[in-house]
């Protein structure tokens, strides 16, 4: 992996232990979305298209991640190419939905699911995510969804895992963790 960032032989079968299937959503549950990027590359390495929608600096999650040429959409109220406007959920529906119907078998990664209910609310993104859920179960592709669990009250994660499938953060090394923090906080 590039950037300083890798992978101890403990953490590695974690990664690897994890099975998506397709026409599914995976809420993942992780403080930071390590786990769901190493998800995301794994079935892009599979010869699958991807999407990745971030919060995180585009040029910064190709250099952590092998991403290659990856369409990344920037969640960015700073106007430019591939960037988002975090407060045109709709818009962004459409993007997604778009996708999946092109490729029919993809991957997206929806990362910065918060910053999306900070900018819209949680029942506008509740809408967006049971909307790509239902894009999603009629084709062969796989959303993966991080969340930091702290950040929903028991009531919304309850709502946002109610029809989609939960993966729960396997046990990493703390250094590993720190690792990741040190890079994305790095580029912020």
């Amino acid at each position: 992996m590039k950037g300083g960032l890798a992978i101890s032989a403990e953490d590695k079968p974690a990664v690897d232990s994890i099975r998506t299937e397709e026409g599914l959503c995976y809420v993942v549950k992780e403080r930071k979305p390590f786990l769901s990027y190493k998800l995301f590359e794994s079935i892009i390495t599979q010869g699958n298209p991807g999407l990745c929608v971030t919060r995180q600096f585009p040029e910064k999650v190709r250099e952590a991640f092998e991403l290659k040429d990856t369409r990344i959409l920037w969640l960015s109220h700073t106007p430019g190419k591939d960037h988002h406007n975090p407060t045109s959920i709709g818009t962004l529906a459409t993007v997604i939905s778009s996708f999946v119907e092109r490729y029919k078998k993809c991957v997206i990664l929806i990362d910065g699911l918060e910053y999306l209910v900070i900018n819209n609310g949680f029942q506008q993104v509740l809408r967006f995510a049971e909307h790509i859920n239902e894009q999603v179960m009629q084709s062969k592709s796989t959303v993966l969804v991080p969340i930091s669990p702290s950040a929903f009250s028991e009531q919304e994660l309850a709502l946002l895992e109610r029809n989609v499938e939960v993966i729960e953060q396997p046990t990493m090394s703390i250094q590993l963790e720190k690792d990741f923090s040190a890079l994305i906080d790095q580029y912020r």
